[in-house]
């Protein structure tokens, strides 16, 4: 049984003051009846427009339907929602946060590199009332999409390029989402409560349920009942069964029990696996462990001079050498290869119209319905598709381009725009730069 993790043993800077509630025993879905199409570009289109699930009050599923959320926040995680303060680094003293303050913070437990990420329980609690709007003394509400929605609560979203191993790792310190997209867009999952009994079975019975996953939410000071409630995941299986396909990942690289080991990459079919297998004759040390649809190229894992690793970084952002069957981004140093038919904003735009199609009197897109917060390269695209995306950093020269030419242009309409929340000289960094950027955009929702 894989448990993430026991209340009990983790490391919060916080005084625990409320246990979970007792769940709801969650119902089986019924799948969509219809499929995606192959091509990226109208992956959002063939999307059916009448999504059915039994018993939607009990459920953290998508449901599309007239009555139901009017817009959605795609985040990314890492350097968005997730930071990593220098003095935590290398061995720092985390015996204090950044401003002081030990109870707003909550500390992610050290990576495999040895980094201490951070999130602050404003964040936590600010995303709270994103999902829920103005709330209810009625617990059962806060399961109810219908009542969300028409509280003013948003789908949120969370998309990461992160492994999915590593995803399964940090959900509990992670805010309570709609949605958790992983490997950059190639692996989509949805939450499903579970009740007391099922907290120490996980028998994975439903079609795409992670067996053996049960998710304990780090427990704070100030934080809601329902968002500290045990749940597990079940992935979406349409999304999958396409990403699955040979001329992109391939089937191989999928292992449905969160414990147990991934089949070796140099024995997986699929394009991605196969351009693997080319990069690696050409003395490129690749990241796979723990991916099932992409692999990582990452600079300081590499033994070739910095200057070849440059020229190869700026091929691939030219796409040169890159099949036509996958997609790649480049953030940090590091290149993402995976499927072109994934991508963060193929996987937002698909799920835009899970959570927001059904209603055939109105037209929904990014651009028009859906807020964004992320900080990387490899957000561009996703960034610029939104309606507004909003930046607690920046963290390249490409994004600080883009936002100067705007700058350059500025008729004080945030529509399309990429707005920067840190403020240095007002000491707005990091986590206060990321609760800016979630306060904005609850001022956005009651326009």
């Amino acid at each position: 049984m894989y448990f993430l993790p026991s209340t009990e043993t983790v490391r919060t800077y916080t005084k625990p003051n409320l246990s979970p509630m007792q769940a709801i025993h969650a119902l089986l879905i019924l799948l969509l009846p219809s499929t995606i199409a192959a091509s990226s570009s109208t992956v959002a289109s063939s999307v059916s427009t009448s999504i059915r699930v039994e018993n939607s009050d009990d459920m953290d599923m998508p449901t599309a339907t007239a009555s139901s959320f009017k817009h959605v926040v795609f985040s990314d995680v890492d350097g968005t929602l997730v930071h990593y303060p220098e003095h935590l680094q290398k061995g720092g003293d985390d015996s204090e946060s950044d401003d002081g303050d030990n109870d707003a913070m909550i500390f992610l437990p050290p990576s495999k590199t040895g980094t201490r990420g951070v999130i602050s329980t404003r964040t936590l609690q600010l995303c709270h009332r994103l999902r829920h709007g103005v709330t209810t003394t009625s617990e059962g509400s806060f399961d109810n999409q219908q009542q969300r929605a028409s509280n003013g609560g948003v789908a949120l979203i969370l998309v990461s390029g992160m492994r999915t191993t590593t995803l399964f790792q940090r959900l509990p310190y992670l805010p309570r989402a709609d949605a958790y997209v992983s490997e950059s867009g190639g692996r989509i999952f949805y939450p499903r409560l579970v009740s007391k009994e099922q907290a120490s079975v996980g028998d994975g019975e439903v079609d795409g349920e992670v067996k053996d996953l049960i998710i304990n939410p780090v427990t704070f000071q100030g934080i809601h009942p329902f968002d500290s409630t045990p749940y597990t995941l079940v992935e979406d299986m349409r999304w999958r069964n396409q990403i699955s396909r040979q001329n992109a990942a391939g089937s191989d690289g999928y292992n449905d029990q969160a414990n147990t080991p991934l089949q070796p990459t140099e024995e997986r079919k699929g394009m991605v696996w196969e351009f693997a297998q080319q990069l690696k004759k050409q003395g490129y040390v690749l990241d796979t462990h723990g991916y099932a649809t992409a692999f990582r190229i990452n600079r300081k894992m590499q033994s070739t001079h910095s200057a070849t690793f440059d020229a190869f970084l700026e091929k691939c952002a030219n796409r040169e050498g890159i099949p036509d069957e996958l997609g790649c981004s480049t953030n940090l140093g590091c290149v993402d290869i995976y499927p072109a038919m994934s991508g963060k904003k193929n996987a937002c735009d698909y799920l835009i119209q899970r959570f927001l199609g059904g209603d055939e009197a109105r037209e929904v897109s990014l651009k028009t319905h859906a807020f964004c917060l992320c900080d990387d390269d490899n957000d561009i695209e996703m960034a610029q598709a939104c309606r507004t995306a909003f930046l607690p950093s920046v963290t390249s020269e490409s994004i600080q381009r883009i936002v100067d030419s705007q700058s350059d242009n500025d008729d004080g309409d945030a529509n399309g725009k990429l707005i920067v929340t840190e403020d240095v000289d007002r000491n707005c960094t990091e986590t206060r730069a990321t609760e800016s950027a979630l306060e904005l955009i609850l001022d956005e929702l009651t326009k």
